[in-house]
């Protein structure tokens, strides 16, 4: 089982997302702000982040950033998403995503995630 956290500012995606990951045994955790993220990983640990670009305290570019900054986040894969498609790709990957993926994402999409970035 795979503890993600989940950091997106439409709280309908958050319970897409956990009910999604939910199902097939992997445990979500929910923030709607780039603060909250940063607070709960000093705090608790995950097997794997999912950003989305648009947040209300900063954008995503700029929370990995600070994770990135993070020593307890730093071994953390991360995954940026987006509704804007793949103009920030290049931008994520340099902010320290591992991989970027466009919105709204599929359950096969989410899951081949999940398999790639918590197993080893």
């Amino acid at each position: 089982m795979a503890r993600i956290l989940f950091v997106d500012d439409d709280q309908l995606t958050l319970e897409t997302y956990e009910k999604i990951v939910s199902y097939f045994g992997h445990q979500a955790i929910l923030v709607d702000c780039g603060g909250a993220a940063l607070s709960l990983v000093h705090r608790d640990s995950v097997d794997l982040i999912i950003v989305d670009h648009n947040l209300p305290d900063m954008n995503g570019f700029e929370l990995l950033e600070h994770l990135r900054a993070n020593e307890t986040a730093l071994e953390i894969p991360m995954v940026m998403v987006s509704a804007a498609h793949d103009i920030f790709a290049n931008r994520a990957l340099a902010a320290g995503a591992k991989a970027y993926y466009s919105k709204p994402l599929l359950t096969k999409d989410l899951l081949d995630i999940i398999e790639e970035f918590t197993t080893g």
